[in-house]
């Protein structure tokens, strides 16, 4: 698709409304990228080796899934629930990292992602 300069100009400048589904279009977009982000893989610089496949991998849990995934701990959130809200890019991270699953119409907490919600306690 291919818009006239102009009007992406106009709407920059806040001269026109963007329209609902091209800003739709947009944030789905900006989603996509930030979870792009999110699956690359990182990997211990330490602990690699090339072509070792048994390397450690070590990744950051955005908070934003980290607290979703507490939530779940708890028991099941419907998915419907999180449509919309901030939630929505935690559900991707959480279910394609096997930290939480779709069943039904709820999302639910694996194994996996009941040991890292866990809190630790530390003697003291």
């Amino acid at each position: 698709m291919s818009l006239p300069e102009d009007t992406v100009e106009s709407w920059l400048q806040g001269e026109r409304s963007i329209p609902t589904n091209v800003a739709s279009w947009i944030e789905a977009l900006c989603f996509t990228h930030e979870s792009a982000d999110l699956l690359m893989p990182k990997v211990d610089p330490d602990a690699a080796s090339e072509g070792d496949d048994s390397v450690q991998r070590l990744e950051h849990i955005p908070s934003y899934s980290y607290h979703l995934l507490r939530r779940l701990s708890e028991g099941p959130v419907g998915l419907r629930s999180l449509f919309g809200t901030d939630d929505e890019a935690a559900v991707f991270f959480l279910v394609s990292r096997g930290l939480a699953e779709r069943k039904e119409g709820d999302l639910t907490i694996t194994p996996s992602g009941k040991r890292i919600g866990e809190i630790q306690e530390f003697p003291s």
